[in-house]
Parts: structure tokens; C-alpha cells; sequence
């Protein structure tokens, strides 16, 4: 190990060692218009990172996989200013490392009023609802300096991962986990770690491709949501899972049998409720499995995803889920998830806190990998990223095999068709 014992702030739990495999960092991109003041962002930067000291910590792995939280060594990594395309995500050219520091920020003026601006946070210590928090901190803190000239900081403490809260709240792991349905047998020999790369990849980023709702579209869909028996989750989750069936069938007819995994935020489901940034990784999973019609009721189909979660959350099953965690991800894995639907719904993006003069546009959700390696979990047949960010829903599409380019007009598409339902069906 390059580290010695006194660097150690923790081992890594299930729920956070799922993401040091490939490096993987969370990031949360948005177009600037309007005249960036870098010279603020960056002091807000640095004032972010002394806020929430977990950021300029460090992963160790030890010769068994296993990641362990460091303490920050050497100084913080500021925000890095170099110009470029408002409309490109990039891959910075500067290392994204691990092993040196948790959270980076790429900021790429572009001359004429316009800047893209993507922040990075190590999914290990940083989930959506953590990621968001931090993300808004931020432009909080840009915002005081280019008002005042000056901000004031306030350090957290480290984070705490969902294990911790569920001993805490005497959370036991139950019989089942809950994603019984989504379940395959994995075979002895596909358990073993499989080996790094002789030649250490590039990093990869994964930038999801798009379909955004207009506002109006978007309050229609969340008012049919909001019927007895629907939540909006359920419907939105009804609807993509008829699109990706309906391109996968090829417009054959019939229902095909899908299985959806999706993580639920717990920190408003814990007793008493925990704060955005007072946990890593605070979410549950979620199954639910059917055969899906296109031409079936989406009604029906959403009803059946909201009563499924509700049971599930009311008998504890989701609570407890992520103690079952070494049985699907890591080198103590037992069964497979692999082939199912991943759908992570995020919710409403706050407005961020701005000065006068710019504005934040096109928000979106990216994924980079530091050290991609082979990987030893679950592997989606599609991922979906469902968020709202002023007022227009949109959903990111990952994957999809033969389909996946045909997915996000699909996706529209069925969207706008529930759209068009009536409110009283």
C-alpha cells in the first residue's frame, strides 16, 4: 500500500465501494450565458472545498480491491480554466486522479457571453441528492463573491454511507432483498475478480443523449402522476419502460417480460431525516418485474410500479436492500442483476443561485471514469436518468444495445402520447 494507517478516515461500505473500481465521478454540467466571472467561480471553488473537507480526500485501494477514504494530502487541486465549446462536455486535460483529490471543476469560457461549467465528485462519496447539494453550494458561493467579494465557510464533517445510518436506526438485513425478481444464478467461476489492464486505460466520459419535455408537456405529465393510486415516478417509469420494450420488439405484439431496477433516496424515508450532505451514497434499490404491452394501459402499468414500491417501502424491504449489496457487486458476489432496466429518477433541480448578468441553462447529468477496468457487477440492458430542471422533464438514455439510437425519439415519443391522455382516465 502507498499509504500508511494514520492517512485512513474509513473503509468504504458496499454501498460506496460499488464506484472505485472505475474511478467513477458523478458530474453535474450547465451552460453559462452571460459573462462568467472565472476569477469568482474559482475562489468559490476553493471555498466549496473547505467547506466540505471530504472532497479533497483521497481513495487508497489495498491489494484485495478494497477502497479505504484517505485523508487530503498536499494542497487542494483548484478550478481548472482553460476555453472551449459551451456545447462539448469534456474529458479535462488535466488528470482526474482519485488518489489525489474527490471533487474537480472544468470550467471552458467561450468568448461571446457563453461558458460551460461541469463539476466532478467521486460517486463514492457523492450520490445525486449530495451531488446537487454541493453543486448548489456552490454557484451560492460564486454568487456572495461576485456580490461582495467575500463568502463564509462553514466545514462538515465526513460524510456517513447508508450502513452506518441503517445501524444507527437498527436496520437489520432481512431474508429477502427485494430485487428477488431481477435475480440470476451467477456461476462460480464468473465471481472471480477479474484482473486490471496491463496498460491502464484512458478515462471515459459517458455523456447520456437527451429528450427534453417542454414545460407545458412536463406539468400535464406531472399531473396525470398525481392521480389516486399514481405517483409521478411510477407513470414516467411505465412510460419508458413501453418505449424501450415497443424498439426492443420490433413492433411485435404481445408483452415482453422486463425487470427495472431503480434507487430510492432514503434520507426522507429515515427516521430522523438525514441532510443532503451528511451521507455518501443514501439510496436503496428498488425492483420491480412484469411483462410490459406497449399497447397495454400505461395506467395500469404505473399503478402496479407505485403499489410495488409503496409495499415494498412499508415493509422495510427497500430500508434493509443495501445490506444485500456484497451479494450483487464486488468480489463477494453471488448473483446477477445483469440484463435488467436501470432508471434513476433524481426529481426536481433546484434554480441556482445567481448574480445579475448570466443565466444557467441546459443542465445535465454526466458520468467520467477515471480507471476503467473490468467490471464486477450488474450490467444494464439500458440505464435512464429522469430529472426536471426548469420545469422540463428529461430523460438521459445510456446504452439500449441494437436499439439504443432509436431510444431517445422513442422515449419521446410515448412521453408526449401520455402526455396527451386525459386527466380524468
Amino acid at each position: 500500500m502507498w499509504w500508511c494507517a494514520g492517512d485512513v478516515v474509513r473503509v468504504l461500505t458496499p454501498s460506496e465501494q460499488r464506484f472505485v473500481r472505475h474511478g467513477t465521478y458523478t458530474g453535474r454540467s450547465i451552460r453559462v450565458e452571460g459573462e462568467l466571472d472565472t476569477t469568482a467561480l474559482r475562489a468559490a471553488f476553493d471555498a466549496l472545498l473547505r467547506t466540505y473537507p471530504v472532497l479533497t480526500c483521497r481513495i487508497g485501494e489495498d491489494a484485495a480491491g478494497s477502497g479505504h477514504l484517505l485523508r487530503p494530502s498536499g494542497d487542494p487541486v483548484g478550478a481548472w480554466v482553460t476555453p472551449g465549446d459551451p456545447d462539448v462536455v469534456r474529458i479535462p486535460a488535466e488528470p482526474i486522479d482519485p488518489r489525489r483529490q474527490l471533487a474537480y471543476l472544468d470550467v471552458a469560457p467561450a468568448g461571446a457571453g457563453q461558458a460551460r461549467v461541469t463539476f466532478f465528485a467521486h460517486h463514492c462519496v457523492a450520490d445525486a441528492g449530495h451531488c446537487v447539494e454541493l453543486f448548489t453550494r456552490l454557484w451560492d458561493y460564486y454568487t456572495d463573491y461576485v456580490e461582495s467579494g467575500s463568502t463564509q465557510v462553514v466545514p462538515h464533517d465526513y460524510p456517513h454511507a447508508l450502513e452506518w445510518y441503517a445501524a444507527e436506526r437498527g436496520i437489520v438485513r432481512g431474508e429477502f432483498s427485494g430485487l428477488e425478481d431481477a435475480i440470476e444464478p451467477l456461476p462460480p467461476q464468473a465471481r472471480i475478480l477479474p484482473p486490471d489492464p496491463a496498460v491502464p486505460l484512458p478515462p471515459t466520459l459517458a455523456r447520456p443523449r437527451r429528450t427534453v419535455l417542454d414545460a407545458e408537456t412536463t406539468a400535464r405529465v406531472v399531473r396525470l402522476g398525481r392521480r389516486p393510486g399514481l405517483t409521478v415516478n411510477g407513470l414516467v417509469t411505465a412510460a419508458l419502460l413501453r418505449a424501450y420494450v415497443a424498439e426492443i420488439s420490433g413492433g411485435a405484439c404481445g408483452p415482453v417480460p422486463v425487470s427495472c431496477l431503480y434507487p430510492v433516496d432514503m434520507r426522507t424515508r429515515l427516521e430522523p431525516p438525514v441532510p443532503a450532505a451528511a451521507g455518501t451514497n443514501m439510496a436503496g434499490l428498488a425492483c420491480f418485474a412484469a411483462p410490459v404491452d406497449p399497447a397495454g394501459s400505461i395506467d395500469d402499468l404505473g399503478r402496479r410500479i407505485s403499489a410495488r414500491l409503496q409495499h415494498d417501502l412499508a415493509a422495510g424491504t427497500v430500508q434493509q436492500s443495501v445490506l444485500h449489496f456484497p451479494d450483487f457487486f464486488g468480489p463477494t458476489r453471488i448473483h446477477s442483476l445483469a440484463g435488467h432496466i436501470a432508471l434513476t429518477n433524481t426529481g426536481r433541480v433546484p434554480a441556482f443561485r445567481v448574480p445579475a448578468g448570466i443565466a444557467l441553462t441546459d443542465y445535465e447529468i454526466v458520468y467520467l471514469s477515471a480507471h476503467p477496468r473490468p467490471s464486477t457487477g450488474a450490467a444494464a440492458a439500458v440505464t435512464f436518468l429522469v430529472y426536471t430542471y426548469a420545469d422540463r422533464l428529461t430523460v438521459g438514455v445510456l446504452g439500449g444495445g441494437a436499439a439504443a439510437d432509436r431510444l431517445p425519439e422513442a422515449v419521446g415519443k410515448h412521453l408526449e402520447a401520455l402526455a396527451a391522455e386525459p386527466l380524468d382516465s
